[in-house]
């Protein structure tokens, strides 16, 4: 019974150590939740089916990213999914920096198609750039004998499948009709930035080809306004456990614990039906033709700079409207008295975006890099070798909540308020006593 009680306590006091000591939280949640890392040790490790889920997220929101790109590719042909997903995602990998093997895999996409005169060019080119220990593992040899003589060693193309389906039932693809689909208040008239494949996005729910396929979107659209508001609400807790009495932390460390759990399965829950989303519609587009495709990315493109110059002509019509009238000296001095400078507390609220003791993950780079585009990102190291991320330097703590809002919906969703006295930091909750807000 005292083995059992002792195993108890160190458990509760590892949980609570995890959730509320704020940099060992930072740190290890952070790196728990690195989509990208685990990704790539599921591939690494040969568990290619695994990771392929991952990877077709990562390429929905980086779709120019190179390396994802690679990866993504490489998974589905080692999985034999010859597919005309991995063939444009090897084809948008290939630069420089890319490993040589997207040459290889590219050509095994052609070899599988019978389109044998462009898997021999890619396999020549992989042949060029490869070392000899390389090709002989990946029987390269044999692979362009294969080639030459036409002989198609691979599995059927899952597209060829399913063309051969739809030759015997064919199935008309189903037009999105308002009546058909039930569309959430607010999301109608939204922009949504909804990347279908490395060429195709939609801006508007009515760009949707299929009816499931808007479904499973509004699904995620909904799930996901649901995450931000626990996300939120465990932020709420952690900022109240700070504040809470001994004999109240244990029950609000409970409570967080409960929501870190719903908000790991709410995530899955978006990504699961943005996925769903996202191939239904990538099955239309695989099967369009190019000059369809090309008429469709121009409209998306004209969109866009339509959308960019209206956002200008608000943003001139803001700046003219707050533009300040000038009045002569004698007359301000006569229409405004004198009054004395307030003292200053000398604090500061900053949002903190992340705190690392190495360097951030890729991922995290990433997103900080598209922060960085409308936010300066200040940084210092603190006693503890931990170098912190911050935005913003506020006076008021009411503009400190407004700024927090902000960044959590530009991808932060962790982001917090931090409370600094003559550059020092010391707790929200003093900050906020010695300004009486």
């Amino acid at each position: 019974m005292c083995g059992n009680k002792t195993t108890f306590l160190k458990t509760t006091s590892f949980l609570l150590l995890f959730v509320l000591n704020p940099v060992f939280f930072g740190k290890t949640v952070q790196a728990q939740s690195d989509p990208e890392q685990l990704a790539k040790d599921l591939a690494e490790k040969g568990q290619y089916a695994e990771a392929i889920p991952y990877f077709e997220d990562l390429v929905h929101l980086y779709p120019a990213d190179k390396e994802l790109n690679y990866y993504l590719g490489m998974c589905l042909v080692e999985n034999e999914q010859f597919t005309q997903q991995a063939r444009t995602a090897l084809q948008t990998s290939l630069g420089k920096e890319t490993p040589d093997k997207s040459l290889y895999y590219l050509a095994q996409c052609f070899h599988s198609e019978n389109n044998f005169s462009e898997a021999l060019n890619y396999y020549r080119q992989y042949d060029d750039e490869a070392r000899a220990r390389e090709k002989r593992r990946t029987k390269l040899d044999e692979l362009v004998g294969l080639c030459e003589r036409q002989i198609n060693p691979f599995p059927e193309p899952v597209v060829e499948i399913a063309e051969e389906k739809t030759k015997e039932e064919p199935e008309a693809v189903p037009e999105v009709q308002s009546e058909d689909v039930e569309i959430p208040a607010g999301l109608e008239d939204s922009l949504i930035q909804f990347q279908v494949n490395s060429r195709i996005k939609y801006l508007k729910i009515d760009q949707f080809k299929h009816a499931s396929a808007l479904q499973a979107f509004i699904r995620a659209w909904k799930a996901e306004q649901e995450l931000q508001g626990m996300v939120n609400e465990t932020s709420r807790l952690r900022e109240e456990y700070n504040d809470a009495f001994a004999t109240e932390k244990e029950d609000i460390a409970n409570a967080i614990l409960v929501l870190e759990r719903e908000t790991y399965a709410k995530s899955q829950e978006v990504s699961r039906n943005y996925t769903e989303a996202r191939r239904s519609e990538m099955d239309f587009w695989d099967q369009a033709d190019p000059a369809s495709i090309r008429a469709f990315v121009e409209e998306i493109r004209t969109m866009e700079d339509s959308i960019s110059q209206a956002r200008e002509l608000e943003r001139r019509k803001v700046l003219e409207a707050s533009r300040p009238i000038v009045l002569p000296d004698s007359l301000v001095e006569n229409l405004i008295p004198e009054e004395p400078v307030a003292a200053s507390t000398g604090i500061t609220y900053r949002i903190q975006i992340g705190a690392y003791s190495r360097t951030p993950p890729d991922w995290v780079q990433r997103l900080f890099k598209k922060l960085s585009v409308i936010r300066r990102i200040d940084q210092y190291t603190d006693d503890n070798g931990v170098t912190v991320y911050t935005v913003g330097e506020l006076k008021s703590y009411q503009d400190a909540l407004q700024m927090q809002s902000q960044v959590r919906t530009e991808g932060v969703s962790d982001a917090f308020i931090a409370a600094y006295k003559d550059g020092e930091r010391i707790p929200l909750k003093q900050a906020r006593q010695i300004t009486g807000e």
